[in-house]
C-alpha cells in the first residue's frame, strides 16, 4: 500500500519501536505498535476500540491524511481538539524519500 508519509511515534525524542509498545493490552497501544510496523488498516481497528483522547484521534488523522484520506483525516484532527491528553508521546510526519521530518 502507497502511503504520502510515515508516522512515527517518539517519547522524549526517542523514536518507539514494536518493541517499546509490547506487552501493553490497552486498544490504544496495540494501534500503536501497529503504527510502528506500518500496518496502517491495522492500526486504525484497534484505535477506532479504544477509549476516546487526543492521541487516538490524532493518529486516526495522521492515519487517514497518510492515505489520502484528507475528509476524514479533517474530521478526525477536529475530533482531536476535544479530547485530552493521556500520554506523554509525540507524533511525527516522515517522507525518508526527501529526508523531510515534522513534529505534529
Amino acid at each position: 500500500m502507497r502511503v504520502k508519509f510515515r508516522i512515527g511515534i517518539e517519547k522524549e525524542g526517542k523514536r518507539l519501536k514494536k518493541k517499546d509498545l509490547q506487552g501493553v493490552r490497552d486498544p490504544l497501544y496495540i494501534g500503536m505498535r501497529y503504527i510502528t510496523e506500518f500496518k496502517y488498516l491495522e492500526a486504525t481497528k484497534w484505535l477506532l476500540l479504544a477509549k476516546d483522547s487526543y492521541e487516538k484521534y490524532k493518529l486516526l488523522a495522521l492515519i487517514n491524511e497518510a492515505l489520502g484520506q484528507n475528509e476524514q483525516a479533517r474530521e478526525f484532527e477536529e475530533l482531536s481538539g476535544k479530547f485530552p491528553r493521556v500520554t506523554d508521546l509525540s507524533f511525527v510526519i516522515e517522507i525518508p524519500e526527501k529526508n523531510f521530518i515534522q513534529k505534529v
